[in-house]
């Protein structure tokens, strides 16, 4: 390690240093909201009405922190402006969002959390989530499977997860397999921004205010183009200049259609040289916009969900949908949808231009079928008073919990030796999952090797950051490294590690924890200071056994059945 890398190195231990000093040693303070939506890339949706409905004071005085990238920063400010906001503090800085995540009673995000935060004992999760699911995720996606442990930990965190529909309840839990394990209550609950399309009034209200009530009003929203760290920009932003210059000089005067690009694709449409068509009005949330709509037109965004319950029409612009499918599938096909589909600007201008003449009572049935008015209401209510205001259930999980690690899937016998395991046991009577660390080489450039030849029973919880040490830790750590002496193994680190595990897994058991890697030390040391039926596999004696005692190790794979059957 180079000398600005041990630099990078210190300056980071420092930063873990306070962060975690407020992990161990800070109260939680009753009176503190965290918030952040979309990762901080957004200040928008669900997580925007409940931060609405708690400025209302009716649920006490909060200080109401909200974690945003910079660039969001003047957003929030306009919306704490037309919409008498209660935001305590905007946090731009990351680490200073840990610092007080891990003061706040309260937590919400519609997406992951920061990658530092441990959650701590008596603090109240909420992941909202932030749309109803069209589009293969988590486990189901072969380019997501790898990181999807990053929305796993904020999903295992969470006390309660909000669901519009059983549909969509159904699909999140089972793409990112925590269907048997989920151990916070799900609130079968409309979503708080969908609420405003079942509100006829605020529709009027919002086209007075811009003086829009002669108009017939469109809204386009695309989706997300291409990967999360493979965006495609540029790209989007080139095919919807196109399109919309034709659109332009087609709509009338008493035609006005409004575009917004997806929050996670970053590239600006001009639009100075359209006569018809406007950005979004800033200030405002989007739904608000939104549901002045006479029509609405998307693609493969989750907002057709969102937007049928207020029975409008709803066109599908469908004209990438074969190269849309390269980076992801669907959960079903577009010709399942009750809307128009159209792949040209002629047809859709068409579209635009013809009354509504499908039936979406069934799907409305089906997607939209926990909505209501009063939605953020009830959630409010169950989150801070502690009432049922919400329908809820709990997953009754009867089985042991088992933990099964195979380093980053390069040593054969290791993988071998874990399928065989899992192959020689009676494992309908384990909920079985499958760790690994998404960082190691062999994991990044061969992903799909930890996937493959795993029996179909078997669920996947990998870890999602590496190891995060305070300085002090970090001293400690270099010094059992050296020896791998039991002496050198001290409280300090024991609760090191034991953090690193909740980081990934919050409060969720494991009965067994089986490690097939004895070369991997960090992970030993983990799982030691994780689960008391912690079980390390070593046929050669590795050093981390004088560390983690010999009470734990099992020198052969016949041992090892034998303790389980």
């Amino acid at each position: 390690m180079g000398f600005k890398d041990k630099f990078r190195n210190l300056k980071e231990c420092r930063i873990n240093s306070t962060i975690y000093n407020e992990y161990y040693n800070s109260g939680l303070e009753d009176d503190i909201v965290y918030v952040e939506s979309r990762n901080g890339f957004d200040f928008t949706g669900n997580i925007f009405r409940i931060v609405e409905e708690l400025s209302t004071g009716d649920y006490g005085n909060f200080r109401i922190y909200v974690f945003a990238h910079p660039h969001i920063k003047d957003k929030i400010a306009e919306y704490k402006k037309n919409y008498n906001l209660n935001i305590y503090e905007v946090i731009d800085s990351q680490d200073r969002a840990c610092e007080i995540m891990h003061k706040a009673r309260y937590i919400f995000t519609d997406s992951g959390i920061r990658y530092k935060y441990v959650k701590r004992p008596g603090q109240i999760f909420v992941n909202t989530w932030h749309g109803t699911i069209i589009k293969l995720m988590g486990i189901d996606n072969s380019h997501e499977r790898r990181t999807m442990g990053i929305i796993q930990r904020s999903l295992l965190f969470s006390d309660y997860l909000i669901f519009p529909s059983d549909y969509l309840k159904n699909r999140l839990l089972n793409s990112f397999m925590l269907e048997d394990i989920y151990p916070g209550k799900i609130l079968l609950e409309g979503y708080p921004r969908n609420s405003v399309f079942l509100d006829k009034e605020k529709s009027k209200e919002f086209k007075r205010k811009f003086n829009l009530e002669d108009f017939e009003i469109f809204i386009y929203m695309p989706t997300f183009k291409g990967l999360v760290d493979d965006r495609k920009d540029e790209k989007q932003r080139n095919d919807v200049n196109r399109f919309l210059t034709e659109i332009d000089e087609s709509l009338t005067d008493k035609q006005i259609l409004f575009a917004k690009l997806h929050p996670y694709n970053t590239q600006e449409i001009d639009f100075s040289k359209f006569s018809h068509i406007k950005a979004f009005p800033k200030g405002f949330e989007i739904y608000d916009i939104v549901n002045m709509a006479d029509c609405l037109i998307t693609d493969y965004s989750s907002v057709f969900f969102d937007f049928a319950i207020c029975r409008r029409k709803t066109i599908i612009f469908n004209y990438d949908e074969e190269e849309y499918l390269k980076d992801r599938g669907f959960y079903f096909p577009l010709s399942d949808l009750p809307f128009p589909r159209v792949q040209t600007v002629p047809d859709l201008i068409e579209e635009m231009n013809s009354p509504k003449n499908y039936d979406d009572t069934s799907f409305i049935d089906k997607f939209g079928q926990y909505e209501r008015i009063d939605a953020v209401k009830h959630i409010c209510d169950t989150v801070f008073n502690g009432n049922d205001s919400c329908r809820f259930e709990t997953i009754e999980n009867s089985k042991p919990n088992m933990l099964l690690y195979a380093g980053d899937f390069s040593n054969g016998d290791a993988k071998s030796n874990l399928i065989k395991f899992i192959e020689s046991i009676d494992s309908d009577r384990f909920n079985i999952f499958i760790s690994f660390c998404p960082w190691m080489k062999n994991v990044k450039e061969n992903p799909q090797n930890v996937f493959d030849d795993i029996p179909e029973n078997v669920g996947f919880l990998p870890f999602s950051y590496n190891l995060m040490p305070t300085v002090k830790e970090k001293l400690e750590y270099n010094q059992l490294m050296k020896k791998f002496d039991k002496k050198d193994y001290t409280d300090l680190l024991k609760s090191f590690f034991k953090r690193s595990f909740k980081l990934q897994y919050g409060e969720l058991k494991f009965e067994y924890i089986i490690d097939f890697c004895p070369e991997d030390a960090n992970q030993a040391l983990i799982f030691d200071n994780a689960c008391d039926g912690f079980l390390l596999l070593s046929h050669t004696g590795s050093n981390v056994e004088n560390v983690i005692g010999k009470e734990r190790v099992i020198c052969d794979f016949d041992g090892l059945l034998d303790f389980f059957n």
